[in-house]
């Protein structure tokens, strides 16, 4: 009878890892037509259904040491068992072998013979005349009975033994038992049994255990590789003083297993043991994870290395010596703890999110973006690339598991001139860092700047900030003396900037103006980023000219009538017009992007765009016959044309005649009444756009409006005068200037005794 045993269930993602699917009890539902039976896990928090499956005889089933069963289906993703109990993994494993052996039993006429008992293995003794023996004893035993060909090869260090007969004949040089020991310990290898792996790994065998496949036959004299005179170079070097035996075992076992899976395994494309050794790697990693997050000292005093390693540098920096001789932080330990944090987020990135969860938070805790803010202002990209390499990699991995906790560090930072990000803007733009290290840092500006990942409560602080302080490094590499290589060894910005950098600034731009609305619109607007942008296809850099299209596209494709405006008061479209018509009917970027640029003024019928299109550029277009795009520009400009004159003749026609009546029905109501708009005037200066940096300046009226506007006022009482409308009035008010006329509740003004008294009350209400 069986008993329900506890068990995790595993299931194999895309990228080769483990993903957890929940722990249960498995349980065997028998089918007896079958002969076989079902494993069926339910999930012990919410009795959920975690695994079904039917034991098939077509499946590929291997057991993974003491506590895992694992197998592979054509179609389905790989699935694991892994059990808590070595117990329950053997009775279930014996029961599916017990299927597997019975199918494979069956007679011719269909009938299911019992198993028969299978003898346990015996290999030869370790020789080098046994080994052609050794080597069918393996190779020629079934599948289902690899088991017990690992058992017979754990027996009295069997491996140890073949080894040292593999020294004798290495030293020797018996090339020819060389290479039969190479297909033998590459058939055990892909036994793919973790007791093994376990053996093959340690201490004790690994090195001797790799000279083996230094001996592949399939590879050329001068192209095989010495692993075990590379490995003999390697060295250790403990970063972080780590005083568990058991796991720095697990740190050189990890070492390994990444070599061999990556240097030797991956020629033979065995995804079993490819997967086995990935799952090892995957739990060691875990374990090593787990020990540092519950050990907070570690991290600190890792982070007390890095800042000595940064303080060696500023007094490198300091002494003036630039030569790179000895002394310097390079042939020091100072790259060292830089690089330890760096794989240690990379090992993280592939963990369970509450592991990573626990790992960034104590990294958040110990001040890691104090660490990085330091180390970028301190080291050059050029002189110091590993940190510059290191400090991306870190805070890419910490972005990308939660922006939060960068961001909540840059907006406590805003009052700082040296801030983290003041110091990513400004490289970004910058031609000391390689195009790499430039791609990523913007993926992190990105990632920073993303409003969708923003908390409400910082959002409008960070975004003001970034506008207010940040964003003028860009602006700067704009305007900057152009050169027209994308490469450069200028002095950064105020120097000869390379086209490289303003590509980067104009994809900034781009970004911001795609994802941060009012904000963007404001800044490129008020500095006129569009106009400085424009005048860089004059670099003529390939590159640089299709991001200048995609800015002005994406700002047109915003639907701000603000963006259009610009654009079309400052011909913006001109040189990309001049381009488009010189690249001719060549099908390339340019042309896809330009004639994508006029299909969206098209689409959106962004009329003042269309209209100026049309009357400077329309007969060019009547050229351009490989595409409809510009035909049907003209169509729709035509259109346009025809509904303004329409609607322009409607208006016209309902516009009331002016006979006077309706104007001059309440003028001695409306006399008061009316919005003080004169006086309003006369406080207000005249506002005048001007087009050059579209800000507002205020002017003082000229003389020529005032006597206009006092022309105007004595036309319309002279008008009312003919109507009659004025009669009841005793007394005319004086003729009063515009620019000097004042509150007409002024008793000096108003004639309170010759009005009536209507007027009085009304005067005395305003008044109150």
């Amino acid at each position: 009878e069986f008993k329900d045993r506890r068990v995790k269930v595993y299931k194999l993602n895309a990228e080769g890892q483990w993903d957890d699917k929940g722990t249960g009890h498995v349980t065997l539902n028998p089918i007896p037509e079958e002969q076989s039976f079902e494993m069926v896990v339910q999930c012990e928090e919410n009795q959920t259904m975690l695994l079904e499956h039917r034991v098939q005889r077509d499946i590929d089933y291997a057991r993974q040491g003491e506590t895992i069963i694992t197998w592979c289906q054509a179609e389905n993703p790989d699935l694991a068992l892994s059990f808590q109990e070595a117990a329950g993994c053997k009775d279930v494993w014996n029961r599916i072998v017990a299927i597997i052996g019975a199918r494979e039993d069956q007679d011719a006429g269909g009938g299911l013979q019992a198993m028969q008992q299978v003898e346990p293995l015996q290999l030869p003794e370790p020789s080098e005349e046994n080994m052609e023996a050794i080597l069918k004893a393996i190779t020629e035993t079934p599948a289902n009975q690899r088991e017990f060909v690992a058992t017979a090869l754990l027996k009295d260090d069997y491996l140890k033994k073949l080894l040292a007969v593999f020294e004798e004949v290495d030293k020797a040089g018996n090339s020819k038992a060389c290479i039969l020991f190479f297909e033998l310990f590459k058939h055990i290898v892909l036994l793919n049994e973790i007791s093994i792996y376990e053996i093959l790994f340690s201490d004790e065998i690994f090195k001797l255990m790799v000279a083996v496949f230094d001996h592949d036959p399939t590879i050329r004299e001068e192209n095989k590789m010495q692993h075990r005179a590379f490995l003999a170079k390697a060295k250790f070097k403990q970063v972080m003083d780590i005083k568990e035996p058991g796991l720095v075992k697990k740190i050189h076992e990890n070492y390994r297993m990444i070599y061999f899976k990556d240097a030797v395994l991956l020629r033979f494309l065995d995804d079993g043991a490819l997967n086995t050794l990935g799952s090892l790697i995957y739990y060691n990693n875990a374990t090593i994870i787990s020990h540092i997050t519950e050990y907070p000292d570690l991290v600190r005093n890792l982070f007390k290395k890095i800042n000595a390693a940064l303080r060696s540098i500023d007094e490198y920096r300091e002494s003036g010596s630039m030569d790179g001789g000895k002394g310097s932080p390079e042939d020091t330990d100072a790259k060292d703890p830089f690089l330890f944090l760096q794989d240690l987020c990379n090992i993280v990135k592939q963990m369970q999110v509450p592991q990573r969860d626990s790992f960034y938070n104590t990294m958040v805790e110990a001040d890691v973006f104090s660490s990085v803010e330091d180390a970028l202002w301190a080291a050059s990209p050029q002189r110091y690339p590993w940190v510059w390499q290191a400090s991306v990699d870190i805070l890419h991995n910490m972005l990308i598991h939660d922006s939060a906790l960068l961001r909540r560090f840059l907006v406590n930072r805003i009052p700082s001139k040296k801030s983290l990000l003041t110091r990513i803007v400004t490289m970004i733009v910058s031609e000391q860092c390689t195009p790499g290290l430039v791609h990523q840092l913007g993926e992190i500006l990105r990632m920073v700047l993303d409003p969708d990942a923003m908390q409400t409560s910082d959002k409008d602080v960070f975004l003001d900030h970034f506008y207010s302080m940040n964003a003028a490094h860009l602006e700067v590499a704009l305007t900057a003396e152009a050169s027209s290589t994308s490469t450069g060894s200028g002095s950064g910005l105020g120097g000869v900037a390379p086209a490289s950098t303003k590509y980067n600034a104009v994809e900034m731009f781009t970004m911001c103006a795609k994802q941060h609305g009012y904000r963007a619109k404001a800044f490129i607007l008020g500095h006129g980023i569009l106009q400085k942008a424009v005048k860089l296809i004059a670099v003529r850099d390939k590159q640089l000219t299709l991001s200048v299209i995609r800015l002005i596209r994406t700002c047109l494709g915003s639907k701000e009538a603000a963006y259009a405006k610009r654009v079309e008061q400052h011909r913006l479209l001109d040189p990309i017009i001049e381009l488009f018509m010189q690249n001719g009917a060549r099908y390339n970027l340019l042309n896809s992007n330009v004639i994508e640029l006029i299909d969206l003024i098209h689409r959106e019928n962004i009329k003042n765009l269309i209209s100026y299109l049309m009357l400077d550029h329309g007969a060019k277009f009547e050229k351009i016959t490989y595409v409809d795009t510009f035909k049907m520009l003209a169509v729709q400009h035509k259109t346009n044309t025809e509904q303004d004159s329409t609607m322009d003749s409607k208006d016209e026609k309902m516009q009331p005649p002016n006979d006077g009546i309706n104007e001059d029905a309440n003028c001695e109501y409306t006399y008061f009444e009316g919005n003080d708009d004169d006086e309003e005037e006369e406080k207000a200066p005249d506002m005048d756009l001007d087009n050059e940096n579209d800000g507002f300046i205020a002017r003082k009226p000229m003389e020529e409006d005032k006597e206009e506007e006092e022309d105007d006022l004595m036309a319309t009482i002279s008008k009312r005068k003919k109507g009659g409308k004025l009669r009841k009035m005793k007394a005319l008010p004086k003729k009063i200037s515009i620019a000097n006329r004042k509150n007409p509740l002024d008793k000096d003004v108003v004639d309170m005794e010759s009005e009536s008294p209507r007027k009085k009350r009304r005067v005395e209400d305003l008044k109150t």
